[in-house]
């Protein structure tokens, strides 16, 4: 039997979404005998791994600029519908895209394995050719709800696509015929012509999935969660660990917060700053470690000691600072299945967190980390300060063996493998 060509597809070499795409299609090589794996990305980086077959669509100065200028488009687009520039990217309305159906590797593939295809990579009328090429089968993981909703990312509660989406609160002018309820019809339709699998990494998102219009038409969502390398991402033994924290300036037990943005309203930073407060408060010594982009805007004073790495890319730094970090912290009021969190679990740093999304289904209450209904600063603060108080190296031992028993490469290979060939 020859093997399956497996051609995953993301829109950006950025982000969690490439990540995952990057992970499955190098554990697919390595631990799958019948699967040949690709990895096909508009824009971003030229390389993230010569481990697999990996390509950039926009591999010079005029092809970046014609990705750019799709993205740019795109989003001017929507200025129109636009209900306020608050929304503005976390709604698509896929006006502009790029054909690749003549592309080879396109072609060579038996199975497309779509997973973010935004910022002018696939429109409605690309998705809609690519969709009807003869003899392939079509996987599409859900990173956000965007595939079975009107066009937002998240709903933030709303269940309008329940029936046809409508009066969206994204929308300068919602009404029962706005632009949601057009584009979900048209959602309706084409993938509903096609035989698409779709994939979500959390059972609290094929939950809300699941009772989309959109669904009716196709099988249930498949629950696979997100692959870690857990070799690469693995934890330090204790002389170590207390070498490199002397080494990076580190005394006292460190808090870690992360987000590429930590303005963004649903990473909640302003409850991770409450928390340190009242921990700090309670006469207890640690140290906060920060990555994300404050655009600028001041951080602190703080009565705490914060260090601020900003925007990071670099993974190898981010990994840096989960070993460094006896706790990592997620106070997101909105969240899948963060990559963050397997990878933290994954190095034996436990995680503390609000009850949202996918996370309940990733963290154990008191036994690789801490969990409290979201919003509960108070609640958290008490839990992370018995923490701080207490000997981690449970807590420790109980993530790494979540990150090897979950979310390891090779188990999520088998799973995703067997999609791959009930095709």
């Amino acid at each position: 039997m020859s093997k399956i060509k497996v051609l995953h597809i993301n829109a950006s070499s950025e982000g969690g979404a490439s990540v995952v795409a990057q992970r499955l299609n190098e554990g697919l090589s390595l631990y799958s005998s019948d699967i040949e794996s690709r990895h096909l990305v508009f824009s971003g980086k030229p390389s993230v791994s010569s481990q697999n077959p990996y390509r950039l669509l926009a591999n010079n100065g005029l092809k970046r600029l014609y990705a750019l200028w799709n993205h740019a488009v795109d989003k001017f687009d929507f200025l129109k519908y636009e209900a306020s520039k608050s929304v503005r990217f976390q709604f698509s309305h896929a006006s502009i895209g790029m054909d690749i159906v003549d592309h080879e590797w396109v072609k060579w593939a038996d199975v497309i394995h779509l997973h973010w295809v935004h910022k002018g990579f696939q429109s409605f009328k690309t998705l809609e050719r690519l969709l009807k090429l003869p003899g392939k089968k079509f996987v599409w993981t859900c990173h956000d709800l965007w595939p079975v909703t009107g066009g937002c990312y998240y709903t933030w509660g709303c269940e309008n696509h329940r029936i046809n989406c409508g009066n969206c609160k994204y929308l300068k002018k919602s009404n029962d015929n706005d632009l949601s309820s057009r584009l979900l019809l048209r959602k309706i339709e084409m993938w509903g012509h096609n035989e698409i699998r779709f994939i979500t990494p959390s059972n609290w998102l094929a939950e809300q999935a699941n009772i989309s219009a959109v669904m009716k038409s196709n099988p249930p969502m498949t629950v696979i969660p997100n692959p870690i390398d857990t070799k690469k991402f693995d934890p330090l033994n204790a002389d170590r660990l207390s070498t490199l924290k002397s080494d990076n300036g580190f005394i006292k037990p460190v808090l870690l917060f992360l987000a590429a943005y930590l303005l963004n309203p649903a990473k909640g930073f302003s409850y991770f700053i409450e928390l340190c407060h009242l921990l700090f408060d309670k006469g207890l010594d640690f140290e906060v470690l920060i990555l994300g982009d404050n655009k600028n805007e001041p951080l602190g004073p703080y009565p705490f000691k914060l260090t601020h790495w900003g925007y990071v890319t670099d993974a190898q730094k981010v990994k840096l600072a989960f070993q460094l970090s006896d706790l990592y912290v997620i106070t997101s009021v909105q969240d899948n299945l963060p990559t963050t969190i397997i990878e933290s679990l994954s190095m034996g740093t436990p995680v503390a967190g609000f009850k949202v999304g996918g996370i309940p289904e990733m963290v154990d209450d008191q036994i690789n980390g801490f969990l409290v209904d979201s919003g509960d600063v108070i609640g958290l603060a008490h839990k992370v300060g018995d923490f701080l108080k207490n000997n981690r190296a449970d807590f420790r031992n109980q993530a790494r063996l979540k990150a090897l028993n979950t979310y390891d490469t090779k188990v999520i290979v088998q799973q995703i493998t067997k999609v791959y060939k009930d095709l």
